[in-house]
C-alpha cells in the first residue's frame, strides 16, 4: 500500500468478503466471473501434449491465477503481452488471460464457504477479540463454533417454537403423536432454523448486532461504579475474621479483572469505531486462497512429488467444504447431528489452515511432521515478515565477523579493504574520473579490478569523512545499529571497540555484523548527528551508560593501577625478589636504589625512561612531582607525618602525597606516590579526551 506521500506501508487487518471476491474475480469473454477455487483437484495428464495441466476450477487454475508460461494459454496459443494500460485480452476457448506468469504470484482466488466459520486468531488467541466484544464466555462461544451448543434467536410478537413446546404438558398424551409427525416434516425444519442458531453463523449474527456506542456508553458508568466500590472494600479494616477477609480480597480481584476487561472492551470498540471496520468480519464467508507461486508444487520424478503443506490444507477444506454443501442442499431431510458434525470438520479444516495446533494437538501428515499453517509461516525468525521482507540482503551493504580492536577510538570501526572497495566503488569511480585519473567507468572499474595503487589512495580520501552503518540482528532497540568512522584493515575480520559491544549485545565469539553505507547527504548527517557512537553512550530506556568496561578490559586496568599490593603472593612471585632462585642473575645494580628510600622524579617522563631501562618496576611505588595546574584527587584528612627544617621548609606527607612548603622562596610543591602503571593509565585517559575534542572539531566545526 502506498500513502499519500508515496510511502510503501504495510497494513494488516480485517478485511471484508466484498473485498476478498474483488481480488479474485474477473469477467472472462463469456461473461462468465471466475475467482472462486471449486475442486480440490490440483493437475491432469493431458494426451495430446502428454503433460500434467492445471485442472480447470482447482487449486492452480489458469484462469484464475494466471497462465503458467508468459502470453501461452492453456489451449498453447501464445500471444505477445500487451502494455497493462491496453484492454485485457482472454483466449476465447480457455478462458486464459494472456498477461505475464509473475501474475501467478500475486493473484488470489476464494472459497466460497457452505456456512460462516470463525477466525481462529480472533476466537482463541488471547485475549480472545470476539469474546470481549460480546462479553461471553470463551469457553461457551467455543462450544457454539464447534455446534456443542445453541441459543435461541429472539423473535419478537411472534409464537416461538420453544413457547409452543413449554405450553404443553408432559403428561398429556394427545399432543406427542401430532407433534412426533409435525417434527418430521420440511416446516418443522424451517421453523427450528428460523428460532435455533449454532455454529459460527451465530457468532456472526451476535457480532453484526453489536452497537460500539452503545458498549462504550454502558462500559463506562459500570467501570466507574466498580471503581467506587472497590475503594471502598480498600478502605475497610480488617475485620478479625480470617475467612471474611478472604472473601472481601476474592471480590476485590474479581473487580479488578472486571475493571481491565472493561478498559479493553472499550478500547476494542473505540478501535472498531475508528477503523470503520465491522466485527461480523471475524467470521468468514469466503476463505481468500493464496497465489501458486506462493505455495509451489514441484514434480521431481515420475513417481516423487513435493507440495507445500499449505496445498493439502486447501484440499481438505475443499473436501469438507462440499461434503457439508452436498448435505445440506442436495439432501432433503438430513439429520442435524450429521450437519453439526460436517460443520465442525470443516471449522477445524480452517483453524489448521489458519493455526495449526492452537486447538490441541497439531495435524501432522504421515511422517509425523506438523503441517506448517499460515501463523507458522509469518511467524518466528524464520518467518515470511523477518527473514524474507526484513532480513532480504540490500544493495550497499557487506557482513563479516567481528573481533576486537583495542587500539581503535570509541567512534571508529576497523573495516576490511575488500568489503571497503565493493561498497564504496561507486564513489572511487567518481573520484577517479573527477580527478581525470579514468577516462571512463569503464577504465575506472579495469583499475578497481586490478587494484591499482592509486585506488587505494582515494579510497583512504573517500572513507575519511563518510560514515558507516553497523548492525546486528535483531535490532531490538535503537543501539542494534550505530554510526563509526571507518578504518581500513589488512585482514577480513570487522574492528570494533570493546566498549561499543553492550549496545549491540555483541561478543567476540563468532558474532556477525552488517554493514551498511548511508548513500545521500541527508543519511549521512543522520548518522554523524544522531548515530555515532559518541552519541549513544547512554541508554535511552534508562539513562544508564552503555559504554561500560567489562571482563578483560577490568582485569587489566586493576592489574595497571593496582600496585604491589598483592600480599603474600608480590614476594613469592616479584621477578625482583633475591629469595627467587629464578631471579639471581639479575644485576643489582638497576635496583640498588630501591632496596633503601623509593624513587624521586621531577616529572612523568623521567619515571617511564626508569621503566624502559628496567630501573623500576611496572607496580614499584615512587614520588612524584606533580604541577599544581593538573587535577589531583586525594582524601588528604590530618597529615601522617610532618618534617620541619632549619631554613623554614616544611613537608606534610599524607598517604599517598607529600606536600613541600618554602617559607624562603614561598612556594609550594606537590609530590604524589604513584606507580608506572598508573601513569600510563592517565596518558590514555588525557589522550582519549583530546581525541574526542579534537573529533568534535573535524566533524561539527566547533
Amino acid at each position: 500500500m502506498i500513502d499519500q506521500y508515496k510511502h510503501q506501508q504495510l497494513r494488516i487487518g480485517l478485511v471484508s468478503p466484498q473485498q476478498i471476491s474483488a481480488w479474485a474475480n474477473k469477467t472472462v469473454p463469456t461473461g462468465e466471473i471466475v475467482g472462486e477455487v471449486k475442486t480440490d483437484k490440483t493437475f491432469y495428464y493431458d494426451p495430446d501434449s502428454e503433460t500434467k495441466k492445471p485442472e480447470k476450477g482447482g487449486l492452480f487454475c489458469e484462469r484464475i491465477f494466471g497462465p503458467i508460461k508468459s502470453g501461452v494459454c492453456a489451449c498453447g496459443e501464445s500471444r505477445k503481452i500487451g502494455d497493462e494500460k491496453e484492454k485485457r485480452t482472454f483466449c476465447e476457448e480457455c478462458g486464459v488471460e494472456f498477461v505475464d506468469s509473475r501474475i501467478r504470484r500475486y493473484q488470489m482466488g476464494y472459497i466460497k464457504l457452505a456456512c460462516p466459520m470463525a477466525h481462529v486468531w480472533y476466537l482463541k488467541r488471547r485475549p480472545s477479540y470476539i469474546a470481549n466484544l460480546l462479553d461471553k464466555p470463551l469457553k461457551d462461544l467455543e462450544n457454539l463454533v464447534y455446534s456443542d451448543l445453541m441459543f435461541a434467536r429472539p423473535i419478537a410478537k411472534k409464537p416461538t417454537f420453544l413457547r409452543l413446546r413449554g405450553s404443553f404438558d408432559s403428561d398429556t398424551k394427545s399432543w406427542s403423536y401430532p407433534l412426533a409427525q409435525f417434527l418430521r416434516t420440511k416446516s418443522f425444519i424451517k421453523l427450528r432454523d428460523r428460532e435455533i442458531s449454532a455454529g459460527a453463523g451465530a457468532i456472526r449474527e451476535l457480532l453484526a448486532d453489536l452497537d460500539f456506542r452503545v458498549i462504550i456508553d454502558s462500559s463506562l458508568p459500570e467501570w466507574k461504579e466498580l471503581k467506587e466500590e472497590k475503594e471502598e472494600l480498600e478502605k475497610r479494616e480488617p475485620t478479625g475474621d480470617e475467612f471474611e477477609d478472604q472473601e472481601i480480597e476474592k471480590r476485590i480481584e474479581k473487580m479488578e479483572r472486571r475493571m481491565r476487561f472493561l478498559v479493553r472492551r472499550m478500547e476494542l470498540a473505540k478501535h472498531f469505531l475508528q477503523t470503520n471496520v465491522k466485527p461480523e468480519w471475524m467470521v468468514l464467508c469466503l476463505l481468500p486462497v493464496l497465489p501458486p507461486e506462493l505455495r509451489p508444487l514441484f514434480k521431481i520424478s515420475e513417481v516423487q512429488i513435493i507440495s507445500s503443506d499449505l496445498n493439502k490444507l486447501y484440499k481438505d477444506i475443499l473436501v469438507a467444504n462440499k461434503r457439508l454443501r452436498q448435505i445440506v442442499e442436495e439432501t432433503q431431510f438430513s439429520p442435524e447431528i450429521l450437519v453439526t458434525s460436517e460443520q465442525k470438520n470443516l471449522q477445524e479444516a480452517v483453524d489448521t489452515l489458519l493455526d495449526n495446533g492452537i486447538g490441541g494437538n497439531p495435524r501432522r501428515d504421515r511422517n509425523k511432521q506438523v503441517y506448517k499453517s499460515f501463523s507458522d509461516i509469518l511467524a518466528g525468525k524464520e518467518g515470511r515478515f523477518r527473514e524474507t521482507l526484513l532480513g532480504k540482503r540490500v544493495d550497499y551493504s557487506g557482513r563479516s565477523v567481528i573481533v576486537v580492536g583495542p587500539l581503535l577510538a570509541l567512534h571508529q570501526c576497523g573495516l576490511p579493504r575488500e568489503i571497503a572497495l565493493e561498497l564504496f566503488q561507486t564513489f572511487i569511480i567518481r573520484c577517479l574520473i573527477r580527478q581525470r585519473l579514468a577516462s571512463s567507468v569503464k577504465t575506472a572499474k579495469k583499475q578497481i579490478r586490478e587494484k591499482e595503487r592509486i585506488v587505494w589512495e582515494i579510497l583512504e580520501q573517500v572513507i575519511k569523512e563518510h560514515p558507516v552503518l553497523l548492525n546486528r540482528a535483531p535490532t531490538l532497540h535503537r543501539l542494534g545499529i550505530q554510526a563509526f568512522q571507518p578504518i581500513l584493515v589488512k585482514e577480513r575480520a570487522i574492528y570494533l571497540h570493546p566498549l561499543v559491544c553492550k549496545g549491540f549485545n555483541a561478543d567476540f565469539d563468532g558474532d556477525q555484523m552488517a554493514v551498511h553505507v548511508p548513500l545521500s547527504l541527508e543519511a549521512q548527517t543522520e548518522a554523524i548527528l544522531l548515530m555515532f557512537s559518541t552519541r549513544n553512550l547512554l541508554s535511552p530506556a534508562n539513562g544508564d551508560p552503555v559504554c561500560v568496561p567489562t571482563q578483560d578490559m577490568l582485569i587489566g586496568l586493576y592489574t595497571l593501577t593496582s600496585g604491589n599490593r598483592r600480599g603474600i603472593c608480590a614476594n613469592r612471585y616479584n621477578l625482583w625478589n633475591r629469595r627467587n632462585c629464578q631471579n639471581e642473575r639479575i644485576d643489582d645494580k638497576h635496583y640498588g636504589s630501591t632496596k633503601g628510600k623509593e624513587l624521586l622524579f621531577c616529572n612523568s617522563d623521567d619515571a617511564i625512561g626508569a621503566y624502559r631501562q628496567k630501573r623500576i618496576n611496572l607496580d614499584s611505588p615512587f614520588w612524584l612531582r606533580w604541577r599544581l595546574g593538573q587535577r589531583l584527587i586525594v582524601s588528604r584528612g590530618l597529615p601522617v607525618e610532618v618534617h620541619y627544617e632549619s631554613l623554614g621548609t616544611h613537608h606534610e606527607i599524607y598517604g599517598h602525597c607529600k606536600i613541600v612548603r618554602s617559607v624562603k622562596t614561598k612556594r609550594d610543591f606537590i609530590y604524589i606516590r604513584t606507580t608506572v602503571g598508573h601513569l600510563f593509565f592517565y596518558r590514555e585517559i588525557e589522550g582519549a579526551i583530546e581525541k574526542v575534542r579534537a573529533m568534535d572539531h573535524t566533524w561539527y566545526g566547533t
